[in-house]
């Protein structure tokens, strides 16, 4: 049995071909994918062969009566075997003992400091239902908690390895506060010089802008949250929560809490306009952002996997193009040329700044202006709202050394 993880759209995408390799070189093995993109792709994985088994939702339970069920047959690869499950299971302390070492995974850059970091979830699903997330068709708005003690004694093992800093890696940290909150107090207690960073929705920034200073005492050096747009159209599609408005709120209680406050963005979707992305860059600059914001923000392409509710909608305008086999994703195209071209451009420059990232590292300012030229000449019937804002200046931010995609 070959059991392929596939947590994320490119590990997916290298899961399938590494399934074509396992296939060639032994047709008997009963190949097994299991993970959020599992479940949205089993119909392409069967069909293809390279799936026996597809394991999505709660996958664990599943995973191991097959693995026993394998084990204990000399038949060949079963047919295909498809299970979407959400027990409430007691989650075991995950063996982390055949993996490589903290040092090749990402690291916590603090000013001049590099910090080895762990990585933990305190909850898995979500309680939201956001339209281009891929646990929406998964989940559904369903939430399961990882027991405390569980999360805890992950962290103690982590750090015993030579963990300086836990990224909790919850879609988001907030979906159930007090589970949530208690963890951190207790990971402070044992580790009070440790530092942990967490993802956290711009509506639940605003709801619980009392906890927030508690976070920033308890070591929690920044927060990604998922801003995508300043449109309140596309953020309707989305399903998001929050307004414009809302996002300045968020930004203003994080930087009143001591907290860096990382926005994420849906930079590029079927309804994004030009005037969108000068807005997107103009706010940046005006709050400060340019070194909050990972570049390859700016270049970030709407995906749509299968399941994804937006393929209808895109399909009903006439924007959808059909199904790309290998991005494991359907293509769609924006009514105005011009953006897809921008797309394009975009894409290529900030993979360009980020691939010499770890010898020499190109300032997030460098980029940021590189992206500001490639985009300024574009025209735009809008007026520039901040023209009359000064910016505010730059400071270090905190962050990882590898790009967040959320």
């Amino acid at each position: 049995m070959v059991g392929i993880s596939v947590p994320m759209h490119t590990a997916a995408r290298l899961g399938v071909a590494f399934a074509r390799r396992v296939r060639a070189l032994n047709p008997r093995a009963h190949i097994a994918f299991y993970g959020l993109y599992a479940w949205p792709l089993r119909e392409r994985l069967h069909e293809e062969g390279l799936a026996d088994s597809v394991a999505g939702g709660e996958y664990e339970p599943r995973l191991c009566e097959l693995a026993a069920a394998v084990a204990s047959s000399n038949s060949p690869a079963s047919e295909g075997q498809l299970a979407l499950a959400f027990p409430r299971q007691r989650y075991p302390v995950p063996d982390r003992s055949g993996l490589p070492g903290l040092d090749r995974y990402a690291r916590l850059v603090h000013g001049s400091r590099e910090v080895p970091a762990g990585y933990v979830e305190a909850s898995r699903g979500c309680a939201h239902t956001c339209t281009h997330c891929p646990i929406t068709p998964i989940y559904g708005g369903r939430l399961r908690l990882v027991q405390p003690e569980v999360v805890l004694a992950d962290i103690d093992q982590q750090v015993a390895a030579g963990a300086g800093h836990i990224t909790f890696g919850d879609p988001d940290f907030f979906n159930a506060r007090p589970h949530s909150l208690a963890i951190a107090e207790e990971f402070h207690r044992r580790h009070p010089d440790l530092t942990f960073d967490a993802t956290i929705k711009v509506e639940h920034l605003v709801e619980h802008a009392d906890a927030l200073p508690r976070l920033r005492e308890l070591g929690c050096l920044f927060v990604t949250s998922a801003f995508e747009s300043l449109n309140p159209k596309i953020l309707g599609m989305l399903e998001k929560g929050h307004t414009p408005d809302d996002i300045e709120r968020a930004l203003d209680l994080a930087e009143d809490a001591g907290l860096f406050l990382r926005p994420t963005w849906m930079a590029f979707t079927p309804w994004t306009s030009l005037d969108d992305i000068v807005e997107t860059l103009d706010f940046v600059e005006r709050r400060g952002l340019v070194r909050h914001v990972q570049p390859v923000q700016y270049a970030l392409r709407l995906l749509l996997p299968p399941g994804s509710p937006l393929i209808e909608i895109a399909a009903a305008q006439g924007l959808l193009d059909g199904f790309d086999a290998d991005g494991l994703t359907y293509t769609w195209h924006n009514p105005d040329p011009r953006v897809d071209a921008l797309q394009a451009q975009l894409a290529d420059l900030t993979a360009a700044a980020a691939s010499t990232h770890d010898e020499h590292p190109v300032p997030a300012e460098e980029t940021f202006a590189a992206v500001r030229q490639l985009v300024g000449p574009m025209p735009s019937a809008a007026p520039n709202k901040a023209a009359s804002v000064a910016p505010r200046p730059q400071r270090p931010v905190p962050g990882l050394t590898e790009a967040w995609f959320c």
